[in-house]
């Protein structure tokens, strides 16, 4: 665990992301979606692992799947191509706005995987805040 690793209920995490990969269309049957949770998750948990995707995230979720870290890249990236081509675009673009490539039109696989663990941990923050009070 690197200074940025936060800590949080994973079972509510892991919900929050499910629920925010069904809400952007991300199909849950390819392989791709479990390997985005378990990055996700990764991220949500460690910050550290953005400065270090390809050497670090994808031989990690690669060896808890027991896949090759290029599988799990190409299969993230195929689930993404697929949540944009098929979700809302109007959703899509409230969630991920300005960093949407004009040449794409999707993000890149670290975009997504920050925007998301981003966005999942703001509203649990903000849940634990107000349960606080």
């Amino acid at each position: 665990m690197t200074p940025e690793a936060k800590t949080y209920d994973t079972g509510r995490l892991f919900r929050e992301i499910c629920d925010t990969l069904f809400i952007l269309c991300v199909p849950a049957h390819l392989n791709g979606y479990d390997y985005l949770v378990s990055a996700i998750m990764r991220v949500a948990l460690d910050r550290g692992y953005l400065r270090a995707i390809t050497k670090r995230l994808y031989p990690e979720v690669g060896e808890e799947f027991s896949r090759a870290p290029q599988i799990i890249e190409r299969s993230i990236r195929n689930a993404i191509e697929t949540a944009f081509n098929r979700g809302d675009p109007d959703v899509l673009n409230a969630y991920f706005g300005r960093t949407i490539s004009a040449d794409k039109g999707k993000p890149t696989n670290s975009e997504f995987i920050a925007l998301v663990a981003q966005r999942v941990t703001l509203k649990l923050g903000q849940t634990e805040l107000s349960a606080a009070r």
